[in-house]
């Protein structure tokens, strides 16, 4: 349950903020290739997740982030590791 709200969290955000249509964009999809999301954007995209889900991004950690299954799973791992969710 917690995944699936991570993700759908996750999702929503990110549709929202390079304009996609929720129906329209893929989990799995490359962020840079099939989204044109740039290192900036990415930053820019880091700062909303820190203050959506109060979690520290670091530049090297955002780096591993291809696609919004990978950000999504980036998120649940950092609340699982600081005791917010199990």
């Amino acid at each position: 349950m917690v995944k699936e709200q991570i993700h759908a969290g996750v999702k929503a955000l990110i549709t929202a903020y390079i304009d996609v249509a929720p129906e329209d964009f893929s989990m799995t999809a490359d962020l840079d290739l099939v989204y044109d999301m740039d290192s900036t954007e990415m930053t820019e995209f880091a700062k909303e997740i820190e203050r959506k889900y109060g979690i520290p991004v670091s530049r090297t950690e955002r780096q591993s982030w291809e696609t919004a299954e990978s950000i999504a799973e980036f998120v649940l791992a950092k609340l699982v590791a600081d005791g917010v969710t199990a």
